[in-house]
């Protein structure tokens, strides 16, 4: 068993999370309640957070949070993904334990409408004067928003 595998082992086990090691990537998959909890876990062992990110699941009505992370003994990766629901999307914040967090959560909370509670940055970056709804929910029409604020029908085209 390689040092990855072992830590998805461990993890599997102790916050009941799906976990799989492939390559020099460990995938763990836990319950939104788990989330800040396992990134607690894994703050001493691996050197840098990535990214936060989301895809929205529409037809599933969820959306995946994730997060990436590096080691730089044995350039090994971990992403860590919830699933929380669209109509109540929140989770708590990795700022705590990442300050390059806030940036990459500001953003998917901008694009997504995503809460993330503890983030002290959560305003706009990119949409300062925006009216509509997230940009990046796939039931955002942004033909039609298009259409409809800066009056171009053609743009529904």
């Amino acid at each position: 068993m390689t040092k990855l595998e072992a830590l998805c082992e461990t993890l599997k086990n102790k916050f009941k999370a799906k976990t799989e090691a492939k390559g020099n990537v460990c995938y763990i998959e836990v319950e939104a309640e788990k989330y800040l909890e396992i990134a607690k876990e894994l703050h001493g062992v691996f050197d840098r957070l990535l990214t936060v990110s989301a895809v929205d699941f529409i037809k599933e009505g969820v959306f995946e949070v994730y997060f990436i992370l590096y080691r730089f003994d044995g350039r090994i990766y971990c992403k860590v993904s919830t699933k929380i629901p669209r109509d109540h999307a929140e989770i708590d914040s990795l700022s705590g334990l990442w300050p390059n967090a806030s940036m990459h959560e500001r953003e998917v909370w901008e694009m997504f409408g995503i809460e993330f509670r503890g983030n002290p940055m959560l305003r706009p970056l990119f949409t300062e004067e925006w009216t509509g709804p997230p940009p990046f929910r796939k039931d955002f029409n942004w033909r039609k928003y298009v259409a409809e604020v800066y009056h171009i029908p053609q743009a529904t085209r």
